[in-house]
């Protein structure tokens, strides 16, 4: 118990000192059922089990074991049944596993990994996805299924622009837009225009849109004669 209470003083002393430290004030913040760490020097570590909560800002991380470790607590590691969003930056996220690097601010997500942009309104998932927050650039491997309007896309490998909204899909790559279908050896798509552009084996399906026929002649019908 007593070795708990000076890793837990020692925790908490070093996230009071991390924003005096770094270039910016950073918060950092947490919660769990358990708690166990070490302070060797230039080296922290903490494990919260049970219930895990860390915030780092407005992102917040869940999941039933998280790890902090590294110089000023650099690096998050979650696993099991994570979950988490950054209200702020307008994104929510759900994973296997994940980790994050707080310095560069890239977080990378792993098994059954959704990551949603809720201010673009646009759904992304696939079986590893890697997020650079400072570029807004989302990088998605294997399984990839990405929503947005009327847009489902199909691949094994996208990477996804937040700034422009552009998506570039390789690896069997195939788009639907309503009840159009594509398919190509590149795919680019601007989500905000829903302009497609396709390179390389072009295939595709296109469903004309029809009057009904049926309407026009029952108008036509109902029209007053003249005498």
């Amino acid at each position: 118990m007593y070795k708990l209470r000076l890793s837990l003083a020692a925790f908490i002393f070093s996230l009071l000192m991390s924003p005096l430290l770094a270039a910016a004030p950073v918060k950092i913040t947490f919660s769990a059922d358990k708690m166990q760490g070490s302070g060797q020097k230039g080296q922290n570590s903490t494990a919260l089990t049970g219930n895990a909560k860390v915030s780092v800002d407005s992102l917040n991380i869940y999941g039933e074991r998280i790890e902090l470790y590294g110089k000023d607590y650099r690096y998050i590691r979650a696993s099991g049944n994570v979950t988490g969003e950054d209200a702020e930056k307008g994104f929510t996220f759900s994973a296997a596993s994940l980790s994050y690097d707080r310095e560069t601010e890239v977080a990378e997500f792993m098994g059954q990994a959704k990551v949603e942009d809720t201010k673009n309104k646009v759904e992304t998932a696939a079986e590893r996805i890697e997020y650079n927050q400072k570029n807004e650039i989302i990088l998605l491997q294997m399984a990839v299924k990405l929503k947005s309007k009327d847009i489902i896309c199909d691949s094994l490998f996208a990477v996804y622009n937040r700034n422009t909204s552009m998506l570039e899909l390789t690896g069997k790559p195939a788009v639907k837009k309503g009840k159009d279908e594509f398919k190509a050896a590149r795919i680019s798509v601007d989500l905000e225009t829903e302009d497609i552009k396709l390179e390389g084996k072009v295939s595709g399906s296109v469903t004309e849109e029809k009057e009904d026929a049926t309407a026009a002649e029952t108008s036509a019908k109902e029209e007053p004669k003249t005498p």
